[in-house]
């Protein structure tokens, strides 16, 4: 039964995205088109700024989710804690390999279609909502599993913060040209580095600080906060083209 997987085993569903695309266009025939789009090669340099962005953002977001639940009194440092890092992301290649199936399906393939047919808003909260619905069934399994604290608002609260992450990682592909890099980087950072600090809302465990993972993970509550106004940010870029 799938309820009595583990995580490392659910997490082969990151591939189905990015498999997708690559059916899809292979359809289209227009595969090598889509190859050649995400390798980077027309746009090098800007697929390396933005994944160098995609770091940096990635780290100035976990770091203020942290100082927002410690001010607040919902997160404390761990005494005890080991690394919340999900297995399959202690393998960095693994790790990044199952971050670029998402992002190649959903910022690479989903996200450039959306924008053809949508204004910038309705497809990146078409694109967030898709996102935030493909964990459901994780989440539902694992809050089913290891039974945390509030498990139905654990996974509405773990959607809508997919769905604010969907603009900072959308944001990042659209200015590399839909390259695989920079939102693959951003991912897979994220997949690290949140763990690490504030623990996973996945398998319910501390990291750096404890508390309750509804609330200051980077995926829950705190998230939803840091991540609101960077979307605000990402949408009247791209509407208006500050940058």
């Amino acid at each position: 039964m799938l309820k009595e997987r583990s995580f490392t085993f659910l997490a082969y569903g990151m591939f189905f995205p990015g498999l997708t695309a690559f059916c899809w266009t292979l359809y289209e025939n227009r595969l090598v088109d889509f190859l050649i789009q995400l390798s980077g090669i027309h746009q090098p340099i800007r697929s390396a700024i933005f994944s160098l962005t995609a770091l940096v953002f990635v780290y100035v977001a976990v770091e203020t989710c942290a100082l927002i639940a410690v001010k607040a009194g919902w997160a404390s440092p761990s005494k005890f804690h080991k690394h919340a890092i999900h297995g399959h992301n202690k393998n960095r290649l693994s790790g990044f390999l199952r971050a670029a199936g998402e992002e190649i399906g959903w910022r690479c393939y989903l996200l450039p279609c959306l924008l053809d047919r949508f204004s910038v808003l309705p497809a990146f909260v078409i694109s967030g909502v898709v996102w935030g619905l493909f964990h459901v069934p994780v989440m539902i399994l694992l809050t089913h599993l290891l039974k945390p604290q509030k498990p139905i608002f654990t996974i509405f609260i773990q959607s809508l913060a997919c769905l604010f992450a969907a603009f900072p990682h959308g944001w990042v592909a659209v200015k590399s040209g839909y390259s695989l890099w920079a939102s693959t980087m951003m991912h897979w950072y994220w997949n690290v580095y949140n763990p690490t600090i504030l623990g996973s809302i996945y398998t319910n465990s501390p990291g750096k600080y404890t508390g309750p993972q509804w609330l200051i993970n980077g995926e829950g509550l705190c998230g939803c906060l840091v991540m609101f106004p960077v979307a605000v940010l990402v949408y009247l870029d791209l509407s208006y083209d500050i940058i």
